[in-house]
């Protein structure tokens, strides 16, 4: 697969893209479980592997963006973090959740670990109960996530509504509401259900 998947690579570079990954619900490095935690690093080990092939740098220009996973075990997540394998950790970011990490929580754990905060203010707004897009702790938190990335200028955000309203976990088709402070990010990556539409949408009107 080496040769093709670097001529992604070298496709993405030319076209100055970034190559992001958002692994799926499994990978949970703070699970109760040992072999839950062992299952995960082999993922996260697997999809390093594929970005070296592709050529990609070994820093957070090509994340792997993972949630928090179980509630409360915040230092045990540091701690296996110190430990994964350089390809892996070299690219990790961690991403706030609706229910058992608020950004407070993981904007910690990615201090104390050396990782990246991508906020999510759809996730943010699900935890903190929040219906105003531009309640002043959504700049905060940008603000101090920001400063957790190795160059400012490749902070990343996460961007997406709810289907209903504020509230509801589902994501809507298009985004329809986004944050003022939002507006002069360098880098948000789109969660939406209509994709490619999506994305031209805000492109559009903001």
């Amino acid at each position: 697969m080496e040769p093709l998947l670097s001529a992604v690579g070298r496709r993405a570079e030319r076209l100055k893209l970034r190559v992001l990954m958002h692994p799926e619900q499994f990978v949970v490095l703070s699970s109760t479980s040992k072999p839950v935690i062992r299952q995960s690093i082999q993922i996260l080990c697997k999809l390093a592997l594929s970005m070296d092939m592709m050529g990609l740098s070994r820093t957070t220009w090509n994340t792997m963006i993972i949630h928090g996973g179980a509630a409360g075990r915040g230092k045990l997540l540091a701690k296996v973090i110190a430990k994964l394998p350089v390809e892996v950790r070299s690219r990790l970011s961690l991403e706030n959740d609706e229910y058992a990490y608020g950004a407070a929580e993981i904007l910690e754990i990615c201090q104390t670990a050396g990782v990246p905060m991508v906020f999510d203010n759809h996730h943010h707004a699900i935890h903190d109960k929040l219906d105003d897009p531009d309640h002043p702790s959504v700049g905060h938190f940008l603000r101090l996530a920001r400063k957790t990335w190795p160059d400012p200028a490749w902070q990343l955000v996460h961007l997406s509504n709810g289907q209903t309203g504020p509230h509801d976990q589902r994501h809507s088709d298009l985004i329809h509401t986004l944050p003022k402070a939002y507006r002069r990010l360098p880098w948000i990556e789109v969660e939406a259900k209509a994709k490619e539409l999506a994305i031209a949408d805000p492109r559009r009107r903001w």
